[in-house]
């Protein structure tokens, strides 16, 4: 089936497809913005976090990041060898791990921010030819809608099953309801 945006004989890309390759292609970019510092993107996003929000619960950080919870302890054990962050446990749950910056993370703030912006508008600069500020505003719409409404890891396709279902179900009642009337 053919739609209005694909041309004779072409087949468009899975959205997931070119999502992946988008984003590799991003952390290429990052990989190579951050070559003269000691910092992997990962590393980067996960310091982010922290200096938009201090004292994060690992747990919590991991979500943020999108991250499960093996590639969170993994990369908070790099920051921490660093001496970027530090764990301390909460005083009223013990089980609750909370990560906190150091004196050299949150100094680490000053330097990146700024580099973090001239990152971010080269790759603004970069689409400026292609697309209008209000194309790239909704195509961060769009990456935050992804983001904000598919569900995390293996419940993905347990929610759709469930959404299908429940869609099913209704259909099915909806037929019964209209074979009573008859």
């Amino acid at each position: 089936m053919e739609t209005d945006h694909q041309e004779e004989g072409s087949r468009e890309e899975p959205l997931g497809f070119a999502l992946g390759a988008a984003a590799r292609k991003l952390a290429k970019f990052y990989v190579q913005a951050l070559a003269g510092h000691p910092l992997t993107p990962s590393q980067l996003f996960l310091l982010r976090q922290l200096w938009l929000e201090d004292g994060l619960p690992l747990r919590d950080l991991g979500l943020r990041a999108q991250l499960d919870a093996t590639s969170t302890t993994w990369l908070v054990d790099q920051l921490e060898q660093a001496s970027l962050v530090e764990r301390k446990r909460n005083d009223h749950d013990r089980r609750i791990v909370r990560v906190w910056l150091t004196e050299a993370g949150r100094q680490s703030e000053a330097e990146l921010v700024p580099a973090l912006a001239r990152w971010e508008n080269a790759l603004r600069q970069g689409f400026l030819p292609h697309h209008t500020p209000d194309e790239i505003a909704t195509f961060r719409r769009v990456l935050a809608t992804l983001s904000n409404t598919l569900p995390d890891g293996d419940d993905l396709w347990e929610h759709l099953s469930t959404s299908w279902d429940t869609r099913l179900d209704l259909l099915r009642s909806l037929t019964e309801t209209t074979d009573e009337k008859g």
